[in-house]
């Protein structure tokens, strides 16, 4: 349900990271991505968020290249490097923590961003901030999730603006550095149904993206002006968004049922 559609882009590489690669008894889906040859970062990670895939693991720190991608598009994550940005999760870590399996997958070099490290990533950061904030608003249903980079000039409610840029970052000097990150979200609106997603109506369905400039102010916390509707986020980055769910109320937002 939460996979966007793919588009044929020979830039565009996709990796589809199951449970069963950790024990074949889980049919489970840990995450998919759509990584970019030449920015050398995520443009999509789409995961579901549910109560089962949290745990008592801790974080393992364990980065490596993503064995469904080939090893030379993606930067050395795992080298030290200095500068201002840290290595950002787009499905992070605490999402992922019933198993040191689970865990390891996401410290892929494929679901990994460059981030501000004082103002954005780390604690009290915009998309830290936005971060526990998601966790928030997971359900028994499954909250649907596509966690995504942005790498176009972009200017936000708010009056910031990011320009494109390359940067030195894991090892080489040519990874785009992302000018917005975004979740566009799905779940029932009950949160607690029963029903998967793509049995739903349109009446029993929410979804919305919250979109962060990267030049967001550090302590900024999710409110209003940070959402808008998955046509919107449709129009400005050229994707699909839940194209598995044919009711999605893709045209409306409530803010009030984010907030």
């Amino acid at each position: 349900a939460e996979l966007p559609a793919e588009i044929n882009d020979k830039d565009l590489y996709y990796a589809y990271h199951t449970m069963a690669e950790i024990d074949a008894k889980d049919p489970r889906r840990n995450y998919a991505v759509c990584f970019s040859r030449e920015l050398r970062c995520p443009v999509w990670v789409a995961a579901a968020l549910h109560p089962s895939f949290t745990g008592e693991v801790k974080r393992n720190d364990s980065y490596q290249p993503d064995p469904q991608l080939p090893v030379n598009i993606q930067p050395q994550l795992g080298r030290s490097y200095g500068g201002e940005y840290s290595r950002g999760h787009m499905l992070g870590s605490a999402e992922r923590t019933s198993s040191t399996e689970t865990n390891r997958q996401v410290f892929y070099f494929s679901n990994i961003a460059p981030q501000y490290s004082d103002t954005f990533n780390t604690g009290g950061g915009a998309w830290n901030n936005l971060e526990d904030h998601i966790d928030g608003l997971v359900c028994r249903d499954t909250l649907y999730t596509v966690i995504g980079c942005y790498f176009d000039t972009y200017t936000d409610k708010y009056g910031n603006t990011a320009k494109p840029k390359k940067i030195s970052f894991g090892g080489r000097s040519d990874v785009s550095c992302p000018t917005m990150f975004y979740y566009a979200l799905l779940r029932t609106k009950s949160g607690s149904s029963g029903k998967s997603v793509k049995d739903c109506s349109a009446s029993e369905l929410q979804c919305a993206a919250f979109v962060i400039c990267h030049e967001q102010d550090k302590g900024h916390e999710p409110e209003a002006k940070d959402l808008i509707t998955i046509e919107e986020l449709e129009k400005i980055t050229g994707f699909t968004y839940f194209n598995n769910v044919p009711n999605a109320p893709k045209s409306v937002l409530n803010t009030s049922d984010w907030l």
